[in-house]
């Protein structure tokens, strides 16, 4: 009986998940890093590494931030100033040759790593809520009722893969 019960909460749970971004678009730009959507519109945050002359990421800035407009046909734009510094810019530090620290100013007691794998591919990395995982994308649940910069999240998902490349989420309550 606890086995049913067990199966059927993982059912349930993987379903919550997999439906939380059901319709939302993908961003059509190529080597991104991880993007974020939320549930109060489709368009879509974009963070893509940001390379010197000599091919190395940016020490000053590793990454690139714009946002895909899909109500306006997928134009890609960059973040406001208020996106930039009260909800979806980035903030910085370098910790060794192509290793960043990196933290969302909107949620600065994350921390997530700006990397480089063995094929000098860059990836994002961090550990949510107790779980590694390379991280691909976010989606936020907006509180109802709050709006302009007085918006805050209810809940963020987080979905990337493990160390295996196996598909992992996990939800993060601010």
């Amino acid at each position: 009986m606890m086995k049913k019960l067990t199966f059927l909460f993982l059912i349930l749970f993987n379903s919550f998940f997999s439906h939380a971004q059901e319709g939302y678009p993908k961003p059509t730009v190529k080597d991104i890093l991880f993007y974020i959507q939320h549930s109060r519109g489709k368009n879509t945050f974009i963070y893509q590494p940001n390379y010197s002359a000599t091919n190395k990421l940016n020490d000053n800035e590793p990454i690139k931030t714009s946002r895909q407009l899909f109500d306006r046909n997928g134009e890609i734009k960059p973040l406001t100033n208020i996106q930039r510094r009260y909800a979806y810019g980035v903030k910085t530090e370098k910790l060794g040759n192509n290793h960043f620290q990196i933290e969302l100013v909107s949620y600065p007691g994350q921390k997530l790593h700006l990397k480089l794998d063995k094929q000098n591919k860059p990836y994002v990395e961090g550990i949510i809520s107790g779980q590694y995982m390379h991280i691909n994308r976010l989606f936020i649940k907006l509180k109802d009722g709050t709006s302009g910069l007085q918006t805050e999240a209810e809940y963020i998902l987080f979905y990337g893969t493990d160390k295996n490349g196996k598909p992992v989420h996990a939800k993060m309550t601010p």
